[in-house]
């Protein structure tokens, strides 16, 4: 299964849930890889810090995604695809041999009409690839006291597309990237609130990876 991490825009957190999901994957026993498809590789580079034992590929062109993504998935249980920013030919080629695609939104109005233009692709594909990708919204870096967050939220349910409870904006997860490790490794208190809500998340796209058609209405990821 490929799940692939997406959004037009940079910043919104694909690398951060990549590494988490590729190291969460690996520690529930499954064969993971990890396949980075940004020129700047820093997910592939976290992971080889965070968990040496998953392999990670390095794909830069929509021709290596292409001749190369279809072998690798077909090593592995789980293939974590982190794609670049933009929605180049790229993005599109990973999204689609992908069976899962996120897409992390931050809560701006930058962030926000980002991920409605990668939506809009990822539905063009559905047509052309008999409804795949899955697509999941995430959104990330959610401070719930401020507008700009509530106002997200209250977009994403208008989407017609799963999505997930969120991430908080939280500190543990810069300190995660800046130690090269994952946040469930770190003893500060916030990190281990960072730790439950992504494994909660983790939890949530299982489900619904197993019964993409009939969303988990009662753990959070549901058709809105």
């Amino acid at each position: 299964m490929v799940i692939a991490l997406s959004n037009s825009k940079g910043g919104v957190g694909k690398s951060t849930i990549a590494v988490h999901l590729a190291v969460w994957l690996a520690e529930q026993g499954r064969r993971v890889a990890l396949v980075d498809c940004d020129v700047q590789n820093s997910s592939s580079v976290w992971l080889k810090e965070a968990a040496p034992q998953i392999e990670t590929f390095q794909l830069h062109t929509a021709e290596d995604v292409v001749a190369r993504l279809p072998e690798i998935t077909a090593s592995f249980e789980y293939v974590v695809a982190d794609g670049p920013a933009g929605l180049s030919e790229v993005t599109r080629a990973i999204l689609c041999l992908s069976d899962l695609a996120l897409f992390p939104c931050g809560p701006s109005i930058l962030d926000l009409r980002a991920v409605i233009d990668a939506v809009n692709v990822v539905k063009q594909i559905q047509q052309i690839c008999a409804g795949r990708p899955a697509a999941v919204i995430v959104p990330n870096k959610l401070q719930p006291q401020y507008r700009l967050s509530k106002d997200l939220m209250a977009t994403v349910n208008n989407f017609g597309m799963p999505a997930g409870d969120g991430l908080r904006l939280r500190q543990a997860y810069a300190d995660a990237a800046g130690q090269g490790t994952v946040v469930w490794r770190l003893p500060s208190p916030g990190a281990r609130d960072a730790t439950a809500e992504l494994q909660f998340l983790f939890q949530q796209l299982t489900t619904y990876e197993s019964n993409s058609t009939t969303p988990n209405h009662g753990r959070g990821i549901a058709a809105r």
